[in-house]
């Protein structure tokens, strides 16, 4: 009998003359494997014929009864060397009880019999590293009759040619690119914080993120890791693995925070709640009597000043050393026993009575991570819902989660089940295809926009109400496991933002109001690449994607709602300008009233996003009398919402234009200042009758500005992540851009409407225009605002910046 434990187990048997096997092209292989923790996921085995093991000689093992399991593996290259057993792709104990190889039948009859030199070759080129074996493997499926694989071996050599061909050093890259971030380098997907929570009604969703209260030090981590360990202490020593791999991970505006600090809970708890997290649930630690880690949720369940709701995750594993590959070594263990649970469910009561715990009917939430462990779970889940009666808790709504590949939740007792990725999740992985850093690469990685898209087709088919879906914003655990560490590649939020979405219309679809939680994995898991937290990379990048899919389940203005529909029908043209102004916060409904309210000078064409209440547009509509307002769909920033104004002027005739917007840029200290200046700019102080003036006197004038908000594409950052779209856009639109292509920033300015019609017939469609998830640069949005100089110029008009 064999014992091991680990997340990535494997045994090899090497054949002998003795077993017979000579030159037989098949064998048979019988493995008796037992979990005794977890659950055996996709166990298998990899063949050696002669040139190794690889991918194309793994075979999956079939249950074939009890704890049997039986797999033919089939070769044309030779007598079987060797056999690597890989119990389970995911972490588990176990013990293999029995293991034989023998020969088998003939061959399969599409296995053609290799000749010796092709075995001879196929031998050496499996002594080259393997980058080049991936590549040498592409172009032969790239020549091969299988579509499938020739459209795969496309995918691959572009992604060899992307970071190959260019022949800079990769390690060098990525020192050029740490350095660069060091220097405030930020992502295309880099978005600015957050000013107000989402909308939601009683059919949203309650979003419930997963809180790791490890970032203080505490006696127990400082005997077992050194003094002063942290989570941070893991994060910092993270480093990149393969070409493109983003570490390490570096927060920003909560910093390296120990939660021992009330302002930190304060804070992670407003983030949340602008981002419509509905509730954290603290992953709780108790070993037979003796808790770990309470301090943090002690504070936040007694700061009065906190207003978001939590519940807790029995974190019921044993405390090892497995962030070290020592997880045999025991630190903390657990002492499940009748007088256990009820003496652990004492304990969470108190907890449980608070008036900020999350209740789904009433009844207190409760979630056990590994529920597999327990030694009678059935039990143990009876025990607490007699116990929680009988002391005054009342009915529990007890989870547990997929961990491990645990499914059966109603056979153990629980009501449910919490989906917690990455467990169960075995696409995507593109391991093969990335070019390492690492010369001895012992992780696997993963594509996660890949995954991110078998998860949300999954979702789709789910009929289960009580398997509740689990997101997870992105995870690299290479922090807690240098060197072997599982990375999800290209994490992002527009990827985050879609399988968020799905989860929550989904959680829609089958569960009752009272029970539709969606779960995050996670709130603050550094280490493990799991946070919703901003970072120096993508800023708030995630937390806007949960707040646009939150908001994506809120009500929205009928688009021929009266408040509209009238403003259209009793608006009348006066003046031969167009005030085109979009006004996406209701909080300077006030602030445009008193600048654009009662003036006869302009008309005012005025937008606001679809995400308004009844209420705000009425307000509006009082602010702005005589105004024609329009919804639109909350995409594109200023500038769709610009181009549908635009297209209602060129219809009334009105020759000149000025652009308004309500510009706060949250992301800079003087977004409100900015403003100010340039709406200011663009029309106070006779500023209207200059422009007026200056379009009058000159034909060929297109657009105007004033000279502080002149900007070139030359300046710096300008064009950092702009220019792959600004090129197709300027394609799109025929117009030509260089260095000293001029913009107006801020993207407040007077036109001539003939010098901007061909933008008038663009849709979002069209132009690609990406969800609003809050970034700062790099969508359309900013490409066009870029571009507008560019477009008058293409329609035979010349740019000032003399207002």
């Amino acid at each position: 009998m064999f014992e091991a434990t680990g997340d990535d187990p494997q045994m090899t048997w090497t054949a002998t003359d003795a077993d017979g096997l000579g030159a037989h092209p098949a064998v048979r292989i019988r493995a008796g494997l037992r979990a005794l923790e977890g659950r055996l996921v996709e166990p298998c085995v990899y063949v050696d014929w002669g040139d190794g093991w690889t991918e194309e000689t793994r075979v999956r093992l079939r249950p074939s009864g009890g704890d049997n399991y039986t797999a033919v593996a089939q070769s044309n290259a030779g007598a079987c060397r060797s056999v690597r057993l890989d119990p389970s792709a995911a972490p588990c104990r176990f013990v293999v009880t029995g293991f034989s190889v023998e020969p088998s039948g003939e061959p399969s009859e599409h296995l053609r019999r290799l000749t010796p030199q092709r075995r001879a070759l196929r031998s050496a080129v499996r002594r080259l590293p393997v980058p080049v074996q991936s590549l040498l493997r592409a172009g032969r499926d790239l020549i091969g009759g299988d579509p499938k694989k020739r459209a795969d071996a496309r995918r691959r050599l572009g992604r060899r040619f992307r970071l190959n061909i260019g022949g800079t050093d990769p390690w060098r890259e990525a020192w050029v690119h740490g350095f660069e971030v060091a220097r405030n380098l930020r992502s295309p997907h880099y978005a600015a914080p957050l000013l107000k929570p989402p909308v939601r009604t009683a059919q949203t969703p309650t979003l419930v993120a997963f809180h790791l209260p490890q970032f203080h030090p505490f006696p127990e981590n400082d005997a077992w890791w050194g003094k002063g360990f942290t989570e941070w202490t893991n994060v910092s020593k993270a480093t990149p693995q393969f070409r493109g791999h983003y570490q390490p991970r570096l927060p920003s505006d909560l910093g390296w925070y120990d939660l021992r600090l009330p302002d930190v809970l304060r804070e992670q708890a407003a983030l949340a709640e602008r981002a419509g997290v509905g509730a954290f649930c603290f992953h709780y630690y108790w070993f037979g009597g003796r808790r770990l880690l309470q301090g943090p949720l002690d504070a936040f369940a007694g700061d009065e000043t906190i207003g978001l709701p939590f519940c807790l995750c029995w974190a019921n594993e044993n405390w090892t050393r497995r962030w070290d590959g020592k997880e045999s070594e025991l630190l903390m263990t657990q002492q499940h026993s009748p007088e256990d649970d009820r003496a652990v469910l004492d304990d969470l009561g108190r907890y449980m009575r608070h008036p900020r715990y999350l209740r789904v009917g009433g009844r207190p939430v409760l979630v056990v991570y590994r529920p597999d462990i327990l030694p009678d779970a059935a039990a143990t889940t009876a025990r607490w819902r007699e116990r929680a009666r009988r002391t005054g808790l009342g009915e529990l709504f007890l989870l547990c989660s997929n961990a491990f590949g645990f499914a059966d939740y109603a056979g153990f007792g629980f009501d449910g089940l919490v989906e917690f990725p990455p467990h169960a999740i075995s696409t995507g992985e593109i391991t093969e295809d990335v070019e390492p850093l690492n010369a001895q690469p012992g992780g696997r990685v993963y594509h996660y926009p890949t995954v991110a898209d078998a998860q949300i087709a999954e979702l789709r088919e789910r009929e289960d109400p009580r398997f509740l879906p689990g997101v997870m914003p992105s995870w690299d655990n290479e922090a807690r496991r240098p060197g072997r560490g599982h990375a999800f590649h290209e994490a992002a939020p527009e990827p985050y933002w879609r399988w968020l979405s799905e989860a929550l219309a989904t959680s829609r679809r089958l569960a009752p109001p009272d029970e539709r939680l969606v779960f995050i994995n996670a709130w603050n898991e550094w280490a493990e690449g799991a946070y919703l937290e901003p970072d120096r990379w993508f800023g708030h990048g995630f937390l806007q994607a949960t707040h646009a899919a939150v908001q994506s389940q809120g009500p929205r203005l009928a688009l021929d709602h009266p408040l509209l529909t009238n403003s259209q029908e009793n608006f009348c043209k006066q003046t031969e300008v167009a005030a085109i102004v979009h006004v996406f916060y209701p909080e300077l409904i006030d602030w445009f009233g008193e600048r654009l309210g009662g003036r006869d000078d302009l008309d005012l064409l005025v937008t606001v996003p679809d995400l308004w209440s009844e209420a705000e547009l009425a307000r509006l509509a009082a602010a702005l009398p005589g105004a024609r307002l329009q919804a639109v769909e909350n995409r594109g920033r200023d500038i769709l919402p610009f181009m549908a104004g635009l297209r209602t002027a060129l219809a009334l005739g009105h020759p000149l234009f000025v652009k308004l917007h309500s510009k706060r840029s949250p992301h800079t200290a003087d977004g409100d200042e900015w403003r100010d200046r340039l709406v200011t700019e663009a029309i106070g102080d006779g500023a209207a009758d200059r422009a007026r003036a200056s379009f009058a006197t000159d034909s060929q004038l297109g657009m105007l500005a004033a000279a502080e908000a002149r900007m070139t594409l030359s300046a710096p950052g300008v064009m950092h992540n702009n220019a792959e779209t600004m090129t197709r856009l300027a394609r799109m639109l025929d117009a030509r851009f260089d260095e000293s292509t001029e913009f107006a920033a801020g993207s407040m300015f007077w036109g001539r409407t003939a010098a901007f019609a061909r933008l008038a017939d663009l849709t979002a469609e069209r132009l690609a225009v990406e969800p609003e998830l809050g970034r700062i640069d790099g969508t359309v949005a900013h490409g066009l605002e870029r571009l507008m100089g560019a477009v008058a110029q293409a329609s035979g008009y010349r740019v000032s910046f003399q207002l």
